[in-house]
């Protein structure tokens, strides 16, 4: 149904309603169906998905990275390191042993355990570096995780809030049968105190004109 609120008031009505009349009628007969309909579908819908909670995801409110994800970045980033250092540390011992036999040193001697332990010290050095690096790799990898959940409950929390926007934004302007119940007993309500307001000062009038002939019978005489 469509009316012109701006006509509501044009033409009052010279009783004793006065312009409520017009408003009360508009009211009364103002269609609120598809608003009261929209509500009903939402509040069915709103049904439906409190029976489905059980099943749904929460609405996130927290986020947290993945432990796993920063395992699996450590432990490949430091199996990385040893599958090329390994191969070339054995060498790297294997040619200093030549090396030293060459030069007559012997295994066991003070000058072997010195080039061998200076030799091992460069190497754990490495290994030392490989596992600085794999750990740093596992907390970037718990940070990308981290950042990961937070973008996606965003998303997901923004989407939710979007479209409960949207419905919001569908129904401005309508009114629904509760608020229209409510603009008729306020009218209706003004239109009692009014009357009533009336008949008060009805009544003043009418004493005061008993009162002005009794003193005017009272002159008279």
């Amino acid at each position: 149904m469509s009316k012109s609120v701006g006509k509501v008031f044009g033409n009052s009505s010279v009783n004793q309603y006065g312009y409520e009349k017009n408003y009360l009628n508009y009211l009364n007969n103002y269609d609120t169906s598809n608003y009261d309909g929209t509500l009903n579908n939402m509040t069915q819908q709103a049904l439906n998905m409190s029976q489905n909670l059980s099943s749904l995801p929460d609405y996130r409110l927290t986020a947290d990275g993945s432990d796993a994800a920063r395992q699996r970045a450590e432990e490949a980033t430091y199996q990385s390191y040893i599958d090329k250092l390994t191969p070339q540390y054995q060498q790297q011992t294997a040619d200093l042993e030549t090396s030293l036999a060459n030069k007559g040193i012997s295994i066991g001697s003070e000058a072997y355990q010195r080039a061998m332990a200076d030799l091992q010290e460069k190497q754990n050095e490495a290994y030392n570096q490989a596992a600085y690096h794999s750990v740093l790799n596992g907390q970037n990898a718990f940070t990308q995780s981290l950042n990961n959940e937070i973008n996606s409950g965003n998303f997901g929390n923004n989407a939710q809030q979007d479209y409960i926007e949207q419905i919001k934004q569908l129904l401005e302007g309508s009114v629904s049968g509760y608020q229209n119940q409510a603009n008729i007993y306020n009218v209706n309500q003004g239109i009692g105190n009014r009357i009533s307001n009336a008949k008060a000062s009805g009544w003043q009038n009418f004493d005061n004109t008993i009162n002005t002939a009794a003193n005017l019978y009272k002159m008279g005489k």
